[in-house]
Order: C-alpha cells, then sequence, then structure tokens
C-alpha cells in the first residue's frame, strides 16, 4: 500500500552540521571538504542513484557535487548559516524502479528546479520495503549571470513614526505556504503515477483532522431490538451499533497511538544538551578564539598552534617572544577545556541514548563522530553502523598522517622505498669507512663521535621511513577490505600490487571482478580520449610556459566542467588514462599519442620486453618507467593475483606440513 512521507529540515552550522558530509553520506561517494582537506565517505551496501538538477541559468560547476557543496560552504560565512535544504520522501513500492527514478526526477525539477533551486537527488534502495530519496537543495539563489544572489535585502519603513531596517527574504521558500505547497505537489505527482499504472490506491498530504477522520454515531436500538437480544434473537440494529462501537475502539487506539508517538518523536529528538555553566565555557571560548567552537575547529587551530610554536621557538629571546609564547599557551589551555567539555557531553549522551554501548572500546574521536552523526541524522545507529563510523575514522586518521601524499601515492612509496635502500647503502658505506664491527666492541670505541652519530641518525631516519611505508601499506589494506572482504589472498600482494588494484578501483569506480580480466572495462570513449588529451597538454603547456597553478588556467575550468569525474590532481588516476589510451593508441592517431606521452614524460623505449608485467612485482607504477609502446594492464593484475595465489599456497603447504610434524611429535 502506497504510504505518504515527506519531511523537511535546515542543515545549518548553528546545528553543527556540514553540507560536505551531509551530501557525502546521502550520495555514497568520497568527498574533500576542501577546508579541512578531509575525505568525507560513508559505505553503502547498495550503491544510491543520484542526480544534480539545476536552472538553466546556474554555472556548469553545480553538476560537480564535491564543488557545489564545498561552494556553498565558502559563500556562507555566519556561524549560524543555513547551509541547505533537505526533503526526506517515500517512493511509492507499487512502481517499477525505472519510474521511481523518473518520479522523483520530474517532481524535483518542476517543483524545485524550475523555482530556481539546485537539486542534489539520491535515491536509496538498501531496504527493498523502504525506497525513498533525499534531495538537497540550495537556499541561495543564483542570479541570472549564475553568480550567487542574496537570500535577504534589507529595507527601511517606518514604524510609529521611526525609521527602523528589515530584512526580507528574496525568495518564499521558508515559507509554511510553501512548504505545504511542495508537500501537495507530491502527493499529486504520485497519484498520477499509481493511475497511469492501474493502481486504486491514492495518498494524500492531508493530516486525518483535516480530512475530517472521526468516530461514527450509534443508532437508537429501542425495546423490541434489546428484547430480541435477550431472547437469544439477532437484532440488525443492535449488529450495526456493535460494529461502530468496535470501529470507533479502533479509531481511538489509532488515535492515541499516533499521539503517543507524536509525544515520543518530540521527547526523543536528539539535541546536544549541555549544561549552563558549559554553554557559558563555550560562548566564552568562541568570543575569545573568533571561531565556531566544534570538535574539527578545535583540531584545526591546535595544528595551527603547534606550527605556530614550531616557529618561534627558534627565534631569539625578546619580550615579543614571550608573549606569543604565552597567548599560545592560553589558547591551548582553551582549547583543550573546550575539547573536554565536548567529550564529557558525548558521554552523557552516549549514557543516555547508548547505554549498552561500551565507551571504553571507542577513541575520543570515534565518540564525538558517533554523537555527531546520530544528532545529524536523527536517528540511532546500529552496532554495524558504528562499527563504520570507528573504521572510517581510523582510516581518516592514516590519511591525515599522510594528507598531502595521497595524491601521489605510487611516487611516494616509490621515494621511500629508494631511500631506505639508499640510507641502507650509505650506513654500509660510513661503517666500513669508519672500520666498525658490530661483533667488536673495541672498533666502535675507536670510532669518532661524529662518525657514530651520522650512523645513529641514518638508523633512525630508516626506522621513520619503514613506519611511514607500514602506514601506506595499512591504507592500502584498508581500501582492498572494502573491495575484496572475503577474498583472503589478497594479504599475500606485495604493496605494489596492492596499488594496482586500488588505481583500478578509482578509476573505474567499481571493484575489478574476474569478469573484467577477460572483458577489459572502458571509461572514455576514443573521441573523449582525445578531447581530455588536448584539455591536459594544453594545461601542462601553459603551466610550464607561464609556471603558475593549473587552476588558473582556463583550460582547467573547461577540463572540470567538461568532465568532472576527471580526478586531474590523482596521478593514480591519471596513470590509468594513460594506460588505457596507450591501448587504443592506434585508433587515437600518433600525433595525440606523443601529447599524452609528452605530458607523462614518458622515456620512450625500443622493445616492450623491457617492462614485462612480472618486473612489475618489485616496482611501483611510474610514468617514467612507463614504455612508449605502453602494456595490458589487465595484465598485470592478473600476474599479481597468479603470484598471491602461489604464495598462499605455499603458505597453506608449510602450515599443513608443521601441524602434521606437531601432529607426529604428540603421538610419540
Amino acid at each position: 500500500m502506497a504510504i505518504y512521507h515527506f519531511s523537511n529540515q535546515i542543515i545549518s552550522r548553528k546545528k553543527q552540521q556540514n553540507t560536505i558530509a551531509a551530501a557525502a553520506y546521502r550520495s555514497g561517494e568520497r568527498l574533500i571538504d576542501e577546508r579541512t582537506n578531509e575525505e568525507k565517505f560513508y559505505k553503502r551496501k547498495v550503491k544510491p542513484i543520484t542526480h544534480i538538477l539545476a536552472p538553466s541559468h546556474a554555472p556548469q560547476w553545480v553538476y560537480d557535487r564535491q564543488r557545489l557543496w564545498n561552494e556553498v560552504e565558502l559563500k556562507e560565512k555566519q556561524w549560524n548559516a543555513q547551509l541547505a535544504r533537505e526533503i526526506n520522501v517515500a517512493l511509492p513500492k507499487e512502481i517499477s524502479k525505472e519510474e521511481q527514478e523518473e518520479l522523483a526526477i520530474e517532481f524535483c525539477k518542476h517543483v524545485f528546479v524550475n523555482n530556481g533551486m539546485v537539486a542534489d537527488l539520491s535515491i536509496h534502495r538498501e531496504n527493498e520495503e523502504n525506497p525513498h530519496f533525499h534531495v538537497m537543495l540550495t537556499i541561495r539563489p543564483f542570479k541570472e549571470d549564475g553568480t550567487w544572489g542574496n537570500k535577504q535585502v534589507k529595507v527601511k519603513e517606518l514604524v510609529d513614526g521611526k525609521e527602523q531596517v528589515k530584512a526580507l527574504h528574496t525568495t518564499d521558500w521558508n515559507t509554511k505556504v510553501k512548504l505545504i505547497y511542495w508537500r501537495e505537489q507530491w502527493a499529486r505527482y504520485v497519484n498520477h503515477y499509481l493511475e497511469k499504472n492501474g493502481f486504486s490506491e491514492r495518498i494524500t498530504h492531508l493530516s486525518n483532522k483535516d480530512r475530517g477522520i472521526e468516530t461514527l454515531p450509534t443508532i437508537h436500538e429501542g425495546f423490541v431490538a434489546r428484547q430480541m437480544q435477550k431472547n437469544g434473537r439477532e437484532s440488525d440494529r443492535i449488529h450495526i451499533n456493535q460494529s461502530r462501537k468496535e470501529y470507533n475502539k479502533t479509531i481511538i487506539e489509532l488515535q492515541e497511538a499516533k499521539k503517543e508517538k507524536q509525544r515520543i518523536e518530540r521527547t526523543e529528538k536528539f539535541v546536544r544538551r549541555f549544561t549552563p555553566l558549559e554553554k557559558k565555557q563555550l560562548r566564552e571560548t568562541a568570543k575569545y578564539l573568533r571561531m565556531f567552537v566544534n570538535y574539527e575547529n578545535i583540531n584545526i587551530r591546535k595544528l595551527q598552534l603547534e606550527k605556530w610554536q614550531s616557529r618561534i621557538e627558534f627565534q631569539n629571546d625578546s619580550i615579543d617572544k614571550h608573549k606569543k609564547l604565552s597567548r599560545i599557551e592560553k589558547e591551548t589551555d582553551i582549547l583543550k577545556q573546550a575539547e573536554f567539555i565536548l567529550e564529557t557531553e558525548a558521554n552523557r549522551f552516549l549514557d543516555k541514548y547508548y547505554p549498552k554501548l561500551n565507551k571504553s572500546e571507542l577513541t575520543k574521536d570515534q565518540k564525538i563522530e558517533v554523537v555527531d552523526i546520530t544528532v545529524s541524522q536523527n536517528q540511532l545507529l546500529n552496532t554495524n553502523d558504528i562499527e563504520i563510523v570507528c573504521r572510517e575514522l581510523e582510516k581518516k586518521q592514516i590519511e591525515k598522517d599522510l594528507n598531502i601524499l595521497l595524491n601521489n601515492r605510487p611516487k611516494f612509496v616509490l621515494a621511500l622505498q629508494q631511500e631506505i635502500h639508499n640510507d641502507g647503502i650509505r650506513f654500509e658505506q660510513l661503517r666500513l669507512k669508519s672500520g666498525i664491527n658490530f661483533a667488536e666492541p673495541n672498533s666502535i670505541k675507536n670510532a669518532s663521535e661524529k662518525d657514530l652519530n651520522q650512523l645513529q641518525f641514518l638508523l633512525k631516519q630508516k626506522e621513520n621511513m619503514n613506519k611511514s611505508l607500514e602506514l601506506m601499506n595499512q591504507l592500502y589494506d584498508y581500501h582492498l577490505s572494502d573491495m575484496y572482504p572475503n577474498w583472503e589472498r589478497r594479504n599475500y600482494l606485495s604493496i605494489e600490487e596492492k596499488e594496482f588494484f586500488v588505481m583500478a578501483e578509482e578509476y573505474y569506480g567499481k571493484t575489478i571482478t574476474p569478469e573484467d580480466l577477460s572483458y577489459t572495462p572502458r571509461k572514455y570513449s576514443i573521441e573523449e580520449q582525445k578531447e581530455i588529451i588536448s584539455y591536459l597538454y594544453c594545461i601542462y603547456n601553459n603551466k610550464v610556459e607561464s609556471n603558475h597553478d593549473d587552476r588558473d588556467d582556463r583550460n582547467y575550468e573547461l577540463m572540470r566542467n567538461k568532465y568532472p569525474d576527471f580526478q586531474l590532481h590523482n596521478q593514480s588516476y591519471k596513470q590509468m588514462f594513460y594506460y588505457e589510451c596507450m591501448k587504443y593508441k592506434d585508433e587515437i592517431g600518433q600525433d595525440t599519442i606523443d601529447q599524452l606521452q609528452r605530458i607523462f614524460n614518458v622515456q620512450p623505449y625500443e622493445n616492450i620486453e623491457e617492462i614485462q608485467p612480472d618486473s612489475f612485482s618489485n616496482t611501483i607504477p611510474n610514468s617514467k618507467l612507463i614504455s612508449s609502446n605502453g602494456f595490458d594492464f589487465f595484465s598485470i593484475l592478473e600476474s599479481a593475483i597468479r603470484e598471491a595465489d602461489r604464495k598462499w599456497s605455499e603458505d597453506e603447504f608449510e602450515q599443513r606440513n608443521k601441524k602434521k610434524k606437531r601432529q607426529k611429535g604428540m603421538d610419540r
């Protein structure tokens, strides 16, 4: 039976909400918050169907989900700014999935987009019994020239003879009348689709009270009817009254249940609850630091203070230096106090709404994140959701540690491996030069202090680089465990081979399956490849000639607008694009391929045999090591899978032999 559900909420900074996180949660996409350089991602079992719909006068960049909501966050300056509107709507189960999608798009276009809003639509079907869609809407309008307009305008008016300034909304999107109109239109659209598909069910936006639902009056029974009932005979009048009484009882019970449900919803709405003293302290913190106090901003400010302190500690002693250090110390104490308040409130929240949750197993970050998501979504998280939140935070922490290096993973790993190797050579050369033999303590005593310090430095440096390499390996493991949860042999891949699988997943937007190895997928057509190479070549030339950031290049903007999914600053993604182009180089043409190779600074080789698939077991993919003839990327994946299978088989064989030996020892 078709049901009516149409809820409306405002996403705002006042409620400590963030549109990047909200859009990532609803769309299932990985989005970067450009203010903090943090990745927002919430893994979903069923990938949502997403669309961005916009009026004709909106700029082209609104179709890039990441840029759209980053622009909103950038434009809104107020601490309590309304960032976006979200509508949550139930789809009728009676119609097909294709028609559900068509219905959602048609409704959003006619009701929201034609009224000037940009609509970010996400259809969720994780529960087949509850198909629904979320649509995030811009609150600030666009002008006809594609620039942001004003939400309000200030006008002067006379009140009791005095001139007062009044703020008027430039649109009617925030009015109750408009909301009622949207609710009414949704019922009309759904009923139209139900009717054209032959269903008799209808939905309405009206409440029970507006619809006039009430109990039925009984009729007069009379003496004769009661006497018939007393003598064991059936009376139609008494039967009618009994039926009506049962109906009325059901209606009353339903009304009471509805009232109780509303009461529970009112009392159990998830909100942050601070004590009066805590509120006062947070207000004072916000005033002193001149920032909106939340956990994210506290961490950002702490990092800024650490960097500031490290810079001025090396300055000569002076009154100015001591003043700055004193200010840093004071701000650090204030931030610690605010952080303590947020953690205390989070613990209270979890005690109330998650009484069975073992808080001791969660870090401070994880507890606060669980609270933030609960308040943002206004619903309790299940055990699996909490595990996902904790896992994502652990992954995010690793990504923070590697921060700016993530967009160039292969080069970073290769550089680490090379530097570790070079440090090993330098260490051995210095040891031999100093005549040190670690088996003979006297040789160490005879070495100079300078040489010993240098050896110690090289050892420490190697240790730190190995830790960085291990962090990168953990990051790959997190990616692969999400991609292939049931493939245990993934643990036998080398760090270089793991990168290949992650590269492919980022590029194609899906996990590579055995079918893809037989029938290799293709992301861009020949014409698209040619056009992208042309854009990249222009960006490359302008950057070389004028030595400026490619973001300042007009071709960069054209590229972003035409191909918003192309990850221009992800070296692995561009590497995959190179591989795909080389696979079709005969169709693309030599001139265009020459441009491609110049962009990637490829060193040509005479023979393709110079780089064989097996050689990549020890070499991270690097543009300067690619043959100009290219190679079959998917043969590399096959080779990696075979190697992992071989290692797994050898390990299994060895384990079985050890088990047999232990068993024989026990038998004896």
